[in-house]
Formats: C-alpha cells, sequence, structure tokens
C-alpha cells in the first residue's frame, strides 16, 4: 500500500504534554495509517542552505525552546535513525538534480519529536530527519519533496513539520475559545480552496494572492509554512490533497492535518 505524505502543524511545545482536539486527531490519524516501516520528516526547526539529511544511528531529542515547564524538557524520544534509508533518501535527491549533504549528529528537535510523540509514542518507528531552506523558491522546494516519491510505495511515511499560520505578532495567550481569528480563517480556506484543486501556481504565489498572507506567514516565518510544499511535492504523481482536521489555538495558531496522495 502507498502511504501518504503528511503536512502537520506542530504548534507550541506544549501540545507534548497536552489533551486537546488537535492532539486527539494526531492519535486518531496514527491509528488510521498503515503502520510505517520509517518516517522521513521535514521540521520547520531545521534550517540549511543545502539540503541535509540525518544519517544518525540513534536520534538524540532536542530540546530547542526555552521558558516551558520542566517536565517538557524531561521528555525523551529514542527513536532510533535508518543510516539505510538516508543514504538512500540522498542518492533520490541527487537522481533528481538536488544537492543533499549527510548530518550525522544533529537528533531530533521539537517540530519532529513533538508530532512524532503523540502519534507513536512508543519510539518504535525508525526516523530519518530532514532540514528546510525557506530561501529556495516553492516550486525547488516541491521539487525536493517530489523526489523522494518512490519511498511512498515502500510504507515510508513522509511528513512536514511547521505552520501554515504561524506568527507570534498576532498570538493571544489568552484566548482559549478554539475560534480562529477572522483573517487567519481566510487564509486557511483560501488554502485549503488551492491545495485540494492542487492549484500549485496559485499555492506557490501565496504571498501576493492570498489574503492576510503576511499576517499568517511572516517574513521572518516561511520556514514554517516551506514544510507543506516539501510534503505536497512528496504526492505530485496522484495530486489529491484533504485537510483532514483544523483547529485554533491563542486565536491565530492553527493545527492542521494535510493529507496528500491518499485517494
Amino acid at each position: 500500500m502507498t502511504m501518504p505524505s503528511l503536512f502537520l502543524a506542530h504548534g507550541a511545545p506544549l501540545l507534548a504534554i497536552e489533551s486537546n482536539a488537535y492532539t486527539q486527531a494526531l492519535r486518531q490519524l496514527a491509528e488510521e495509517l498503515p503502520r510505517p516501516k520509517a518516517i522521513l520528516i521535514f521540521s520547520a526547526h531545521w534550517e540549511s542552505a543545502v539540503q541535509a539529511v540525518g544519517t544518525t544511528e540513534y536520534q538524540s531529542t532536542i530540546h530547542d525552546f526555552g521558558g516551558f515547564p520542566q517536565e517538557l524538557y524531561e521528555i525523551q524520544y529514542p527513536a532510533k535513525g535508518d543510516p539505510g534509508l538516508a543514504a538512500e533518501t540522498i542518492r533520490l535527491m541527487a537522481d533528481a538534480g538536488i544537492s543533499a549533504k549527510a548530518e550525522p549528529v544533529r537528533g531530533l528537535d521539537h517540530g519532529a519529536w513533538v508530532v512524532l510523540r503523540l502519534m507513536y509514542p512508543k519510539a518504535d518507528i525508525p526516523v530519518v530527519s530532514l532540514s528546510v531552506n525557506p530561501l529556495l523558491p516553492p516550486a525547488k522546494q516541491y521539487e525536493i519533496g517530489k523526489a523522494l516519491q518512490p519511498l511512498r510505495d515502500r510504507d515510508i511515511l513522509i511528513i512536514g513539520s511547521g505552520g501554515t499560520v504561524h506568527n507570534f505578532s498576532y498570538i493571544n495567550m489568552r484566548s482559549n475559545t478554539g475560534a480562529g481569528d477572522a483573517w487567519a480563517v481566510q487564509f486557511e480556506e483560501w488554502l485549503k480552496e488551492k491545495i485540494e484543486a492542487w492549484d500549485t501556481e496559485s499555492v506557490f504565489s501565496y504571498e501576493t494572492l492570498a489574503p492576510h498572507a503576511r499576517q499568517a506567514v511572516p517574513a521572518h516565518g516561511q520556514e514554517h509554512f516551506v514544510p507543506l510544499l516539501y510534503a505536497m511535492g512528496a504526492a505530485d504523481e496522484a495530486r489529491v490533497a484533504a485537510r483532514t482536521h483544523i483547529s485554533f489555538r491563542y486565536g491565530s495558531l492553527s493545527h492542521v492535518i494535510w493529507q496528500f496522495g491518499k485517494n
């Protein structure tokens, strides 16, 4: 069975110790999907100018945040790596004309382990982490995901982890209603329409076409949006998309699940 590719919002690190509609949706998603043999995950919190692929055999847990409860810093996600799959990932990219480098030391940052821990809490599926480059043209980010499509036919789950509306300047920490601010909802609904139509031309030009694009994706926060494009590219042959969950925290922080390539 061909695995879908996914885009998952990783929200705030607090998701790791919370229970809400989104954490429940992530757990349910893992139950509904076939069990993957391994996971490739592009994280918004790993940026590099040249595509990097984690080749470590054992993943360390990176606590790349500050000011949160001690409980978060004690969490470990001791998944194994998969050096063989990492090497094949680099080869597939090379075959597509994409430069990639091995990174033998870096572990899993919170953009990766927060969502993986919610979906696969036993940490018993090998994980290969990948960087993102927010400075690449969107079409190039899409092409990187596209190069990895063959892996989906081998029960490899490809995930992009980030956030489609992720701007700390507009977050209201006192907002607990679960409702999204009107501008954030408008941006997400525009994105939904274009992605479901697989209108890549519009999606790639979201900065000029989408309503409230600069509020949703600030210039200093594009790294959170672009994992969507890597995940979408990984399902280019199927060109089927479904947003299976959306909810909001703090007024404007969207929690979204996109599945690509699943009929």
